[in-house]
């Protein structure tokens, strides 16, 4: 029977599926049949009459696996399920069906990966939070920490690695270290993991931050949003690296703006003073909302400047 290797992680938005794609595509360069699960879904995705988990379906692509989507993800929480259980009338046995599911991949793979919920906090309300469905399935668990901004001295990495100890016990695995800033790559390899590793937790690696590993295309945007494109058409792979919302005074717009690079900046298409106050810092595009349309000199100015200026119908929050 195949090996099975259950990616957590402490808070979300971490990197579990990067983490997950990394490991596969290197275990396929190995030679290795690499399976993928993610089982449990609190994120349905609607395609082709079926529920699935659009970021499962995204790793299946990737990996080039024969598995249909909707069998990624053997129970996903919808509104529909997680009202049946409240109310006791569901009937389906959740954590089976996941066992079922894992037993299969199992069989058909040398490997595989399953990738956990949001967070370890996450599954509680319906019986499959991080530490059931790791102990039902008798898998190893590692757990990737991400650092997170304003973590200076590093304590949220040691705090989130021993939460992770304290609640996994003896099916943890180790940790990953994730996306941490350059300045502050020295503190965690030369402090931080030997002192994790006198606590028991292998760290098995540290990853540097890289914007690019989190920005959004010029053309994921535009097709996400549905938008008129009114200036560079040709930009669709430009990379946005941050989001920032012009709804504020141009005074205090200036300096959020100044300290973001390659970004997108979210406004009214009536708010000209923002649109020429984020031409004048590095921006790759303005989203302007509410079918506005923006004065001739603005066009003008971002067609020079290279910048995709898109529309949209909604307004800015909304967008």
């Amino acid at each position: 029977m195949a090996k099975s290797l259950y990616i957590t992680s402490v808070h979300t938005f971490s990197g579990k599926t990067a983490l997950a794609l990394g490991l596969g595509l290197r275990m396929q360069a190995a030679g290795l049949k690499v399976g993928y699960l993610k089982p449990v879904s609190t994120q349905p995705y609607k395609a082709g009459g079926r529920v699935l988990d659009e970021d499962a379906d995204f790793v299946r692509r990737t990996l080039g696996l024969e598995t249909p989507p909707w069998e990624l993800s053997p129970v996903v929480i919808t509104n529909e399920v997680l009202g049946e259980i409240i109310d006791g009338t569901l009937e389906r046995d959740l954590l089976g069906d996941v066992e079922e599911a894992v037993k299969m991949a199992t069989e058909e793979n040398d490997i595989v990966l399953l990738e956990g919920g949001a967070s370890m906090r996450e599954g509680y309300a319906v019986g499959l939070n991080t530490l059931s469905v790791v102990e039902k399935l008798c898998v190893p668990a590692l757990t990737v920490l991400s650092f997170s901004e304003g973590c200076v001295s590093g304590m949220c990495i040691i705090d989130d690695a021993l939460a992770a100890q304290k609640r996994l016990g003896d099916g943890l695995l180790g940790v990953v270290i994730n996306s941490v800033p350059r300045e502050h790559l020295a503190l965690v390899r030369e402090k931080l993991v030997p002192y994790l590793e006198k606590q028991g937790i292998k760290v098995f690696g540290v990853l540097q931050h890289d914007p690019f590993l989190r920005a959004l295309s010029v053309g994921e945007v535009i097709d996400t949003l549905n938008a008129k494109v009114l200036t560079g058409a040709h930009l669709r792979e430009r990379l946005i690296e941050h989001m920032s919302v012009g709804a504020m005074t141009v005074e205090a717009a200036l300096p959020r703006f100044r300290r973001q690079l390659n970004k997108a900046v979210f406004t009214g298409g009536d708010r000209t003073d923002i649109q020429a106050a984020a031409l004048e810092t590095s921006t790759t595009a303005l989203v302007l909302t509410g079918n506005l349309q923006p004065s001739s000199t603005i066009l003008k100015r971002a067609e020079e400047l290279g910048v995709a200026v898109l529309l949209v119908p909604d307004n800015t929050l909304e967008a």
